[in-house]
């Protein structure tokens, strides 16, 4: 299974190849977006999510990633997946990871 890692100095590095029809690993350096962070009673109030796009299909998924990982299966004949990155709060709190709205591009290989 390939991963793509997102690492706390804002760079991300890739190891195997992501092929369509398998999964992908995402590793995300949670403290990338740490402005929302509230509690209530105590407990964690905020959620960090990982949203993919695959292209050409459209198809659009969402993975929790405030402990740091997830897994996506990718959809056959994906040709490119396009990631961004949402952290908020009960607060109202909102903050993005998305290269400044260009979002994060990964190149996927055809099964086999």
């Amino acid at each position: 299974m390939a991963t793509v890692k997102f690492t706390l100095d804002w760079s991300h590095e890739q190891s195997g190849d992501i092929r369509a029809g398998e999964s992908l690993q995402i590793d995300y350096a949670a403290e990338r977006l740490c402005q929302c962070r509230a509690t209530r009673y105590g407990q964690k109030a905020w959620s960090l999510t990982a949203n993919l796009r695959f292209h050409p299909s459209k198809e659009e998924q969402a993975a929790d990633v405030s402990s740091g990982a997830c897994e996506v299966k990718i959809p056959a004949n994906t040709s490119q997946i396009e990631i961004w990155f949402h952290n908020s709060d009960h607060t109202g709190c909102s903050a993005w990871d998305s290269r400044y709205g260009q979002n994060y591009w990964l190149d996927v290989k055809a099964a086999g």
